[in-house]
């Protein structure tokens, strides 16, 4: 029988990794990302970027900086599934050349395995994200 206000291992895992992407590129976050971790950002973005292997999402989180000098994700939701989690978010971001303030709205999917985050996808409308949590 569950009790009432646990939290799902898997949304556990999402929670920490959303708070250490905030805090900045860190070994805290580099502790949380599993061995084969995948990242996909939304097929809508112009040059939209994959990172496969933790080598390559290491080098992805970490040149992050490189255009924002400002991050801040800001979940609307967290819904879990066994090892799958839902979580519409607000992200915000300040262009580091240019300073503009830009926010908008992502769904975002992730699978955790082993207690670690093993894959991130984005995706522009909750539609997409809402097939790609339920088809595990």
């Amino acid at each position: 029988m569950a009790t009432i206000g646990a939290v799902n291992p898997a949304e556990a895992v999402v929670r920490e990794y959303v708070a250490a992407c905030n805090d900045g590129y860190s070994e805290r976050l580099v502790d949380l990302l599993h061995p084969d971790v995948q990242m996909h950002e939304a097929q809508t973005l112009p040059g939209a970027v994959s990172a496969v292997g933790l080598e390559s999402v290491k080098r992805y989180l970490s040149r992050f900086g490189t255009y924002w000098s400002a991050f801040h994700w800001e979940p609307l939701e967290f819904r879990a599934h066994g090892e799958r989690v839902l979580m519409p978010a607000r992200l915000h971001l300040t262009g580091r050349e240019s300073g503009i303030a830009v926010v908008h709205q992502w769904f975002y999917v992730f699978a955790v395995r082993d207690g670690k985050l093993a894959r991130q996808d984005a995706f522009a409308h909750r539609e997409e994200a809402e097939a790609a949590f339920l088809a595990g």
